[in-house]
């Protein structure tokens, strides 16, 4: 939680001192955000990943019959794996359904991804049309107890290692391609699988998950940084993202992003979600223009 709070303070100061406004944060990544839903919905951002990196992925329904175990029950919006379930056979799959019926939001259901090795690659990117990212870092998560982990800063047997210096510029440069080609995001963390290193800069990897809300730095969770190391980091970090908001194009009425999302969910059920109104089908790329 310090963490977070001495970004949140370093970012203000940030955008003081180059005169923009932090508020504007929000709309860093408001041309991906789901009007209609309420959120930066998981199966909106998933139709965008290109056929090679995609998992199977789809609203759950007990229609549907898996072929392949384990899969994960997610909710279509979540922070920190909060509300994830994996189901590594059918008759669990049952109880794991069951009990997650009352749920507010619609849950998806997601393939387990192939690979051996879990990444996060973290970017900020200031000007998304110059072809360079401005921060970009390739942080593993290592679990050495489960092969199919429910990774995050909540799973005791996961620890984080960034290995930015694993890879060469050019190498980082190609990741960071990688990532533009799902989406122009200002700032953005992608979780993927890959077997090693060397296949994850060929291109041959699977995303679990993009997040665009308020995607942190995973980097800084690695336990042999040093807090001079943090700190420089988060400096120029910031620094990086105040100068991305202030490049962001004005809109006459910016969506209530932050708003909309922390309320998502409270008072609705998964009933009220899907028969509502809707001028788009689920899964194609309703993103804002």
């Amino acid at each position: 939680m310090h963490i977070t709070i001495i970004m949140v303070v370093t970012y203000i100061l940030c955008c003081v001192r180059i005169g923009t406004p932090p508020w504007r944060y929000w709309q860093l990544n408001a041309r991906y955000f789901s009007a209609e839903h309420g959120i930066f919905s998981k199966l909106s951002l998933d139709a965008l990943i290109p056929e090679r990196w995609r998992l199977s992925q789809s609203i759950d329904s007990d229609a549907i019959t898996p072929t392949t175990y384990p899969v994960f029950l997610k909710p279509e919006w979540g922070q920190n794996a909060h509300g994830i379930h994996r189901a590594d056979d059918a008759e669990q799959l049952v109880r794991l359904r069951a009990s997650l019926r009352s749920e507010p939001q619609r849950y998806l259901i997601q393939q387990a991804a192939p690979g051996k090795r879990e990444y996060e690659i973290f970017s900020i990117d200031a000007n998304r049309k110059d072809g360079r990212h401005d921060v970009i870092t390739i942080t593993e998560a290592v679990n050495d107890r489960e092969q199919f982990p429910i990774n995050s800063k909540n799973n005791r047997h996961t620890r984080y290692v960034d290995i930015s210096h694993q890879f060469a510029a050019d190498q980082k440069d190609i990741v960071a391609q990688y990532l533009s080609q799902v989406g122009e995001f200002g700032i953005s963390r992608m979780s993927v699988r890959a077997d090693s290193n060397e296949e994850l800069v060929a291109g041959n990897f699977h995303v679990i998950e993009i997040n665009l809300f308020l995607p942190m730095p995973i980097n800084l969770l690695d336990r042999s940084y040093t807090w001079s190391q943090r700190w420089k980091f988060i400096r120029s970090a910031m620094m990086s993202l105040a100068r991305a908001t202030r490049m962001i194009t004005p809109v006459e009425n910016p969506q209530p992003i932050f708003t909309r999302m922390m309320l998502y969910g409270r008072g609705k059920s998964p009933a009220t979600v899907s028969n509502s109104k809707s001028t788009h089908k689920i899964g194609e790329r309703y993103i804002q223009p």
